[in-house]
């Protein structure tokens, strides 16, 4: 079945018992990449894949039971959750290699819907599975622990710096960011692939549409950015715009310049 549904109606898809690594985009972000053959073997053995989810699908939903954790083979999903108001608010985005659902370890359950924005395969990790794997294979714990930290820093990151900055600010951070996150998996060039809308894009970053919108186009007059089709934007070369010193450190930069290589 296609789509979310008014109620609650419980999407079917294929299930692969067995994960085919060869067609997945995010291959070397796996939680068990690089490791030993035979804890690749065992991961593998414990892992299911999903899908096809279609733009709106659920992979779960808000207070949906934990059960696992979750890895994106291809596609793209976002996290979103209600305000108090009634309001629709994007937590996160997640792109191929990615790791979701860390949110839900404690609480028992899904914190957020979990929705695909683009035709999207995930893997299933049985979290009590992953805990006995990582009991016997403490370097699998170690990354573990690590993929963890590295999100929770992120999140901190740019909750507390991204929130008090301009919009101009706002914008250009979360599009280095996603050039850089999407350069892990091929090279970018300075171009960034947008699965997300522009209304989703707008609510994670705390501005409206419209302020979303005029921002772009301030942007791309100014000579920061290019729009290359509805889905795409090209980064340009030259002076960043005056970043506050604890937005944007010099090792980030460094890594800015890298997106653009070969362009």
């Amino acid at each position: 079945m296609r789509g979310a549904g008014a109620d609650h109606i419980q999407e079917l898809h294929l299930v692969k018992s067995k994960q085919s690594c060869k067609f997945c985009l995010g291959v070397k972000l796996c939680l068990a990449f690089g490791l030993g053959k035979d804890t690749i073997e065992e991961f593998r053995a414990i892992t299911t894949e999903h899908g096809p989810y279609y733009p709106g699908d659920h992979i779960y939903r808000q207070q949906d039971e934990f059960t696992g954790l979750y890895s994106i083979q291809s596609g793209s999903v976002k996290a979103e959750t209600v305000t108090e108001d009634g309001r629709q608010a994007i937590l996160d985005f997640f792109l191929p290699g990615d790791l979701f659902g860390i949110d839900a370890i404690g609480n028992g359950f899904y914190p957020s819907d979990a929705i695909a924005m683009e035709t999207t395969w995930v893997c299933q990790i049985p979290y009590e599975k992953l805990l006995d794997l990582c009991s016997r294979h403490p370097v699998l714990q170690h990354r573990l622990m690590e993929f963890m930290g590295v999100k929770i820093h992120f999140n901190e990151y740019s909750g507390k710096i991204v929130r008090n900055e301009s919009a101009g600010h706002r914008v250009m951070y979360f599009l280095y960011k996603l050039a850089e996150r999407q350069s892990l998996n091929h090279p970018v060039h300075g171009r960034v692939n947008l699965p997300m809308s522009k209304q989703d894009i707008a609510s994670y970053l705390g501005l409206t549409p419209e302020s979303f919108s005029r921002t772009l186009s301030q942007l791309q007059n100014d000579g920061f950015l290019l729009k290359e089709g509805s889905k795409t934007l090209v980064l340009l070369k030259g002076p960043l715009p005056e970043w506050p010193g604890n937005l944007m450190p010099a090792n980030n930069l460094e890594k800015i310049n890298e997106l653009f290589s070969g362009s």
